[in-house]
């Protein structure tokens, strides 16, 4: 196909009227936050791990400074008034675009929405909002998760190209504050948002240059959706973390990579060329994984996780929005724009920055400083602790009688420095459930897996069992594995004294 120059021309975002603080959830139910925040002794931030797993060591080393911090890095979010919807959210960012390209209605040719957790159980409500607006145009949904921006854009290029239609409209939104219980520390990291771009023709060289998508599957199961209804009996969708949920960061490093290097190739840009990144930060350490995973400076992309918490599909054009305002980037700047869905599609796009009006800015936070958005690097500020963790066949290496003592000793080290408390502060006999939430647990979890490479049921480390009896439960599993190996090994030994007989 043709690459004419066709992108982004006119940018709006939109959020609601609430920004709601820690101070929510510490006033409304500090039993919850008394729980991820036990007595620590302040340790170096930088926890290096070395392990012959770089790829997860770079996540690793970008959570343990969020570890100590009983809301792992939230600070705030914006969230619905009672008056407020993803209907109202969506038509002010349609209006507000619309006003900047200086576009009536009637002008708009298709238009593209993605809600991610609306009010309505069911069919997208693209056509609804197509009659709020008094388009008269067609209108369909399309919903790809976090990626369905850059998904839509993707396919509003192609149209445009093609010259089925001259520009489209295209609208997203989460209203991650209704998908999730309050009172599961998951609903500390959730944001409301909308945001929507018009597509069109622009200046000669700028626009989308090229794209690279692919499915996440190997993100099954991370999140969980379950319909419920709520105190007024509508139905409503509750998502929780999932069994699955440790591959969020197994895989965060080779998706960043896999997408932005491959829709770079296919633009004909280099690393060094890219003027902007726009990450996906649907965590506070997401922007610095991505950053480290492409080797890139902290001073050429931003991290808008402090303000807006996770907004889904609506992060991207945040970032980009944001990152215009504050003359990060400008007219013909090459920018890379990358965003990963859980369970739908990870994507980079590459283009060339236009003249691209902007909407209305939105209202600024209540508690944030601008250093609180920068991208800094770790070690250059604090001393660097390193960690070497022992493997799989390091422990096979080692008398049976031995290993309780090991892994005891493993578990006890990994929590240390994870609550960051003087390991003499930390015993065998001690509960896992009160020192680990969420987050360190499928931190854990994932530090087992990799290291040691056998499989811990999430549930495992919720149950009422103490570290002790988690490290028997690895020896079980070490030793079953070991023996069904053995017994492989010894049938298949067999198998070739027959054939070898056979041949004889």
């Amino acid at each position: 196909m043709i690459n004419l120059p066709v992108g982004i021309s006119a940018l709006a975002v939109s959020f609601p009227s609430i920004i709601r603080t820690n101070d929510y959830w510490q006033q409304k139910f500090p039993e919850l936050v008394a729980q991820t925040q036990p007595t620590r002794t302040r340790l170096p931030r930088n926890i290096t791990f070395t392990s012959d797993h770089q790829d997860l060591d770079i996540w690793s080393q970008e959570v343990a400074p969020y570890l100590s911090d009983p809301f792992r890095g939230n600070v705030e979010r914006r969230v619905l008034a009672s008056e407020e919807s993803s209907f109202t959210l969506e038509g002010r960012a349609a209006r507000d675009v619309l006003s900047a390209a200086k576009f009536s209605p009637e002008q708009v040719e298709l238009m593209m929405v993605a809600s991610l957790f609306p009010e309505q159980i069911g069919p997208g409500h693209a056509v609804c909002l197509a009659r709020q607006l008094e388009l008269n145009c067609p209108a369909w949904n399309l919903e790809s998760t976090c990626s369905s921006a850059l998904v839509a854009l993707q396919n509003a290029c192609a149209l445009v190209r093609t010259g089925e239609y001259r520009n489209v409209l295209v609208v997203v939104s989460q209203i991650g504050s209704n998908s999730v219980d309050e009172q599961d520390t998951l609903s500390w990291s959730m944001g409301d948002g909308a945001g929507a771009f018009l597509v069109s023709s622009l200046k000669s060289n700028q626009g989308i240059l090229a794209s690279k998508i692919v499915h996440t599957a190997a993100t099954c199961g991370a999140y969980l959706h379950k319909l419920v209804t709520d105190e007024q009996d509508k139905p409503r969708l509750r998502t929780r973390t999932g069994e699955n949920a440790s591959t969020l960061a197994e895989t965060a490093v080779e998706f960043v990579r896999n997408c932005c290097e491959g829709a770079m190739a296919k633009a004909g840009v280099t690393l060094e060329q890219i003027n902007f990144f726009a990450f996906n930060t649907p965590t506070p350490w997401y922007a610095n994984v991505c950053r480290r995973a492409l080797g890139i400076a902290p001073e050429r992309t931003i991290n808008l996780y402090p303000r807006y918490a996770n907004i889904g599909p609506v992060l991207p054009l945040a970032n980009l929005y944001h990152a215009a305002i504050a003359d990060k980037i400008h007219e013909n700047d090459l920018v890379l724009v990358y965003t990963n869905g859980a369970t739908a599609t990870a994507a980079a796009t590459v283009m060339r920055w236009g003249e691209v009006p902007l909407g209305p800015e939105p209202a600024p936070p209540i508690s944030i400083t601008e250093g609180e958005e920068e991208i800094t690097i770790s070690s250059e500020e604090v001393l660097t602790t390193e960690i070497i963790f022992f493997t799989r066949e390091e422990l096979l290496t080692t008398a049976l009688e031995e290993w309780q003592q090991k892994l005891e000793n493993y578990l006890l080290k990994w929590l240390a420095i994870s609550l960051q408390q003087p390991l003499t502060n930390l015993h065998s006999q001690q509960s896992l459930a009160p020192l680990l939430d969420s987050l360190m647990a499928f931190e854990l979890k994932r530090r087992i897996e990799t290291d040691l490479q056998i499989q811990v049921p999430i549930e495992k480390l919720f149950a009422d069992s103490n570290i002790s009896q988690l490290a028997e439960l690895l020896i079980n599993q070490l030793t079953l594995e070991n023996l069904i190996n053995s017994e492989t090994d010894t049938a298949e030994n067999k198998q070739a004294k027959t054939r070898e007989k056979f041949s004889l």
